[in-house]
């Protein structure tokens, strides 16, 4: 397999004009703010990309600009969720064609209907035998879907290519250790999610890597490297203030509403989200999402 992925690996938002179409110009201006604050890796279409919001043709030409102009820069991590493993397959060939360094997947489901196990199971199987680079499996709540340690150990023996988990899904920290505490267990790394809240945390319970939303990479690369170098309390007090953000970000701000702060940083042109945009993002709602980026010390109001 290829190098190893670990690290701070940010989910790219997708920037939009008020007209619903992608801004690209804004697109690439994110991408050049992530590179520059010292991402170790992007993640393309994810949740908090409002990939499930958009056309099957727009992901692919999404996924062909972003890694054109990320030009094997960092790795680049493309999500192919889809309740159909056709679907699925073909999207992470796309992906892999296009240069991707990874694939990731929820395990399929849609509306009420959830995959058993053994679905999921011949899912990823076919998954695996689409591509040749790794998949990380997502461990989501968004699916509701119980899939445990066991489970997971023995779908990542069976099919070669499963080698990365990202756990957001219930006690992730502990679910880590479970993991990691299997004898002979496969997997080459495991990613938090949950906007990144407790990465140093996380790190200790054994995460090699996170997945946050984008508008502060600087920042969890800064944490990431004192807390590679020994430095756990220096890095717990420096993140604390912006963990309080990302709690704020992931609980009360979802939905990419976020994107606002990414404006007041300069970074895109418009703070749109893809329609229907949700009720609670009212100006109030992102006057306080801003006021929690200026208490952390993130941007000046």
């Amino acid at each position: 397999m290829a190098n190893l992925l670990a690290g701070v690996f940010p989910i790219l938002a997708t920037c939009f004009h008020d007209n619903d179409e992608i801004d690209y110009e804004s697109q690439q201006q994110l991408i050049e703010f992530c590179i520059k604050g010292g991402v170790h890796g992007l993640v393309l279409c994810a949740n908090a990309s409002e990939g499930h919001l958009l056309s099957d043709q727009e992901k692919r030409d999404l996924i062909a600009f972003c890694l054109r102009q990320i030009d094997g820069r960092v790795p680049v991590i493309v999500t192919v969720n889809h309740p159909s493993a056709k679907v699925s397959a073909e999207l992470a060939q796309f992906a892999e064609a296009h240069g991707a360094a990874a694939v990731m997947s929820m395990p399929p489901f849609f509306g009420r209907w959830r995959a058993g196990l053994d679905e999921i199971s011949r899912y990823f199987g076919l998954l695996n035998d689409a591509v040749q680079i790794p998949i990380v499996v997502q461990d989501h709540v968004l699916s509701d879907i119980q899939m445990p340690v066991s489970f997971l150990v023995d779908l990542a023996r069976k099919y070669p290519r499963v080698r990365y988990m990202k756990m957001e899904a219930g006690n992730i920290n502990f679910k880590t250790k479970q993991l990691l505490q299997v004898e002979n267990q496969p997997f080459l790394g495991i990613f938090g999610g949950n906007s990144g809240c407790f990465m140093p945390e996380e790190i200790e319970s054994g995460c090699t890597g996170t997945m946050p939303a984008c508008y502060m990479p600087e920042v969890f690369r800064k944490t990431w490297d004192m807390v590679q170098e020994g430095r756990e309390e220096e890095a717990v007090a420096y993140f604390t203030p912006f963990s309080r953000l990302a709690a704020y970000e992931k609980d009360v701000a979802n939905r990419c509403v976020w994107k606002e702060i990414l404006v007041a940083r300069g970074v895109i042109a418009g703070h749109a989200v893809r329609q229907p945009k949700p009720s609670f993002a009212s100006d109030w709602q992102l006057n306080q999402l801003l006021k929690v980026a200026q208490r952390a010390g993130l941007i000046s109001v």
